[in-house]
């Protein structure tokens, strides 16, 4: 039981003490997967997320599909943004990269080759990058976007 406790303490804290932040364009976004991992992915706009699932393939999807992973049984509330300070971080190129590769598929491999590989290659233009895992996803997006921070989507706003 204190498995569940955990995250949905963060997860209060994060939605109800702290500020949450509507994602700009190009923002890099991630929820938890069963507090153990994460799924990353870019904001486009018009509250659709470009990701790359489990079997390969890059897609768009709404916020309630990206965060319902796993057949809905992803007990995640949350999708937090990159952020410098309050302020959501992104740009139209990062979305651009993105959209340009809905369609496509990758060798997915949940280490070697995963979300946070393809969610890093739309910051920087390299799919080939070593980002496999969230924390130098974080680094890469802190270094690209000065993002320094990572807030609550604001998702009662977006239509």
């Amino acid at each position: 039981m204190s498995f569940l406790i955990g995250p949905f303490l963060k997860s209060f804290i994060d939605n109800v003490i702290k500020d949450t932040v509507i994602p700009v364009k190009g923002s890099v976004v991630y929820c938890g997967l069963f507090g153990y991992a994460e799924h990353s992915g870019i904001y486009i706009g018009d509250n659709k997320i470009v990701h790359l699932d489990g079997s390969g393939i890059i897609e768009v999807v709404s916020p309630q599909q990206f965060i319902e992973r796993l057949s809905g049984l992803n007990p995640a509330m949350s999708i937090y943004v990159s952020c410098n300070g309050s302020s959501a971080t992104g740009t139209n190129t990062i979305a651009k990269r993105a959209k340009k590769m809905v369609g496509k598929s990758r060798k997915y491999h949940v280490i070697l080759d995963n979300c946070h590989q393809f969610t890093s290659g739309c910051i920087t233009g390299n799919f080939d990058n070593a980002d496999n895992f969230l924390w130098m996803l974080k680094s890469t997006a802190g270094n690209k976007l000065s993002t320094n921070k990572w807030r609550v989507w604001e998702r009662k706003y977006s239509s």
